[in-house]
C-alpha cells in the first residue's frame, strides 16, 4: 500500500517521493534502453557500464519535460501523486497577437497550447508557418530574457529577418560565429552559446530550439538545450521527431512532449502546400555480388556517386523537363560534394548552380537569385544545406538524388519543394528505388515515409 506520494518538480529535474520501492524500481527498469552499439564500447567491455542510459534514477530523479509521461504511466496503476510544484513562472501579459498578421486557427491554437504547457515539442511541417508561431511565443513573453537556439546561422539570419522586419518586435539580439548584436531576446547557434553566457545563462526565463531534433544527441547539443537553470518555458520545433528510444527521451526530457500541428497531407488538402506527385524509379539491380563484403560508404561511392546509369538517368529527367517546362525550377539534393559536382558537369545547364556548406552566405544567395531569375529553366544543386532552412516557392521539380533513409532528412528534403507560388499547381517529385546493398533497404524506408504523410506514390 503506498502510503505517500508526491512529486516535486524544478526547473529541470523532478524527483518522485514514495515509500513503495517496487513502483520506483519499476520506473527505473521501464524508462532504461540499451544505447546502440553498446557492445562495442570500452566501459561495456570492462564491465564498468551495463550499456543501458537510463531517464529515471533509483532515487526517483527524472527531467521535468517527462512529467507529463511519469504522470501519465502512474495513472495507469491507479496512482495519483501530490504536485508540489517549486517553480516560480510569471504568466502576466501572453498577449501573443502580432501587429497586421492574422494566424490560422492550428497556429493560433499551437501558441496558446505553448504558454499553458510552458514545455512542448512542436511539430509542425514545412510550411505550417513555425516562424510565426514562434514569432507568437516571443511577442508572449517579450518581457523575459529569452533564448532562442539554432543549429545553423541560416536559419538564425532568416528568424532574425522576420522577428524584426514582419513582426516589429524590438530588443532581438544575435549571436553566430563573428556576428555580435545584444538584446534582452537573443538568437544564438549552438556553436557560439559560450557568447550569451555571462548575460543570458542564469537570467533567462524562455528557451526556443529551432530545429530541436539535432539537438537531442550530440553531447554539446543536448547540453545546451539542458542548461539555463531558470527556463520555466522550454519549447522545441521540428517537422519530425525522433523514433528511437533515447533521441526521443532526450529531447523529451529537454524540452517536453510533442503536440503535432498538422500533417503535410492536410495542408495540401487546404490549399496551403502545393500537391506532390511522387514518382520512385524501379532502377535495375546493378551490383555485381562483389557488394557483400562492402561498406556501406563504398556501397554508396560505387552505386550512387560513381554509378553513370544512375546519374544519366537524372541528366534525362532534366533534359526531359526543361524540353516540356521552359519555366522550370529544378532541385536536385545530392548527399556528397563529389555527387554534387559530377552532376553539375554531367548536366552542363547554362542556368546551373551547385551550392555547398563551404559557400558563403553570399555565395548562396547569389545561386538562389540566379535560380530564381533566369529566364529559361534553371537547376540547383545542392547537399545537406539546401534540406533546411531554404524557402524557395518557385521550385517545380524535385529529385531526390541522395538514398538517405531518415524519416527526418527525407520530409525536410521533400518540404523545400511544396511551398505554394502562383507558377504551379503541383510539384513532380523524382526518387530512385535502388536495390543494392543497404541502399535497397533505404529505398523502402524513403517509400514508407512518403505514404505515411499520405502522399501519392507512383512507380515508374
Amino acid at each position: 500500500m503506498i502510503v505517500c506520494m508526491d512529486i516535486e518538480i524544478n526547473t529541470q529535474n523532478c524527483i518522485l517521493r514514495t515509500d513503495n520501492a517496487e513502483l520506483i524500481k519499476a520506473l527505473y527498469e521501464l524508462y532504461s534502453f540499451k544505447v546502440q552499439g553498446y557492445q562495442y564500447s570500452s566501459a561495456y567491455k570492462s564491465h564498468r557500464w551495463d550499456g543501458t542510459k537510463r531517464f529515471f534514477s533509483r532515487k526517483g530523479v527524472f527531467k521535468t519535460g517527462m512529467l507529463t509521461r511519469v504522470l501519465s504511466d502512474l495513472k495507469k496503476v491507479d496512482c495519483y501523486p501530490t504536485l508540489i510544484d517549486k517553480r516560480t513562472v510569471n504568466s502576466n501579459h501572453l498577449d501573443c497577437q502580432l501587429n497586421n498578421i492574422t494566424y490560422y486557427p492550428y497556429q493560433e491554437e499551437t501558441i496558446e497550447k505553448c504558454l499553458q504547457e510552458k514545455r512542448l515539442v512542436v511539430k509542425a511541417p514545412t510550411g505550417a508557418g513555425k516562424t510565426l508561431i514562434i514569432g507568437g511565443i516571443v511577442k508572449a513573453l517579450r518581457d523575459r530574457k529569452m533564448v532562442i537556439l539554432f543549429n545553423a546561422k541560416q536559419l538564425l539570419n532568416q528568424t532574425y529577418e522576420f522577428l524584426t522586419d514582419v513582426c516589429n518586435l524590438d530588443n532581438i539580439g544575435l549571436c553566430f560565429g563573428e556576428g555580435y548584436i545584444y538584446g534582452d531576446i537573443m538568437l544564438c547557434t549552438v556553436q557560439s552559446i559560450d557568447k550569451i553566457l555571462d548575460t543570458h545563462l542564469n537570467d533567462t526565463e524562455a528557451l526556443l530550439v529551432d530545429e530541436c531534433h539535432e539537438f537531442c544527441n550530440g553531447k554539446t547539443t543536448l547540453a545546451a538545450i539542458e542548461s539555463f537553470p531558470n527556463a520555466n518555458f522550454r519549447f522545441g520545433f521540428t517537422a519530425t521527431t525522433p523514433n528511437k528510444n533515447i533521441p526521443k527521451f532526450n529531447l523529451e526530457g529537454a524540452l517536453g512532449q510533442t503536440h503535432s500541428v498538422v500533417t503535410t497531407s492536410d495542408l495540401v488538402d487546404d490549399g496551403k502546400l502545393t500537391k506532390p506527385v511522387i514518382q520512385l524509379i524501379d532502377r535495375d539491380y546493378s551490383a555485381s555480388g562483389a557488394d557483400e563484403d562492402m561498406s556501406y560508404l563504398e556501397v554508396y561511392e560505387e552505386y550512387i556517386v560513381k554509378n553513370e546509369e544512375r546519374n544519366n538517368t537524372i541528366k534525362e529527367i532534366v533534359d526531359d523537363i526543361r524540353q516540356k517546362n521552359k519555366r522550370a525550377r529544378i532541385l536536385i539534393l545530392t548527399k556528397s560534394l563529389d555527387h554534387g559536382r559530377t552532376l553539375e558537369n554531367l548536366l552542363g545547364v547554362e542556368c546551373s548552380s551547385f551550392l555547398e556548406g563551404a559557400d558563403s552566405l553570399s555565395e548562396r544567395y547569389q545561386a538562389i537569385s540566379r535560380f530564381r531569375g533566369c529566364r529559361d529553366s534553371s537547376v540547383l544543386i545542392g547537399t545537406k544545406i539546401l534540406q533546411t532552412g531554404i524557402n524557395i516557392e518557385e521550385i517545380t521539380h524535385f529529385i531526390n538524388a541522395r538514398a538517405m533513409k531518415s524519416e527526418i532528412a527525407t520530409l525536410q528534403a521533400l518540404g523545400r519543394a511544396l511551398r505554394k507560388h502562383e507558377t504551379k499547381t503541383q510539384v513532380f517529385v523524382y526518387d530512385f528505388l535502388d536495390k543494392e546493398k543497404y541502399l535497397g533497404t533505404h529505398a523502402l524506408e524513403r517509400k514508407r515515409h512518403y505514404k505515411k504523410e499520405n502522399h501519392e506514390v507512383v512507380i515508374i
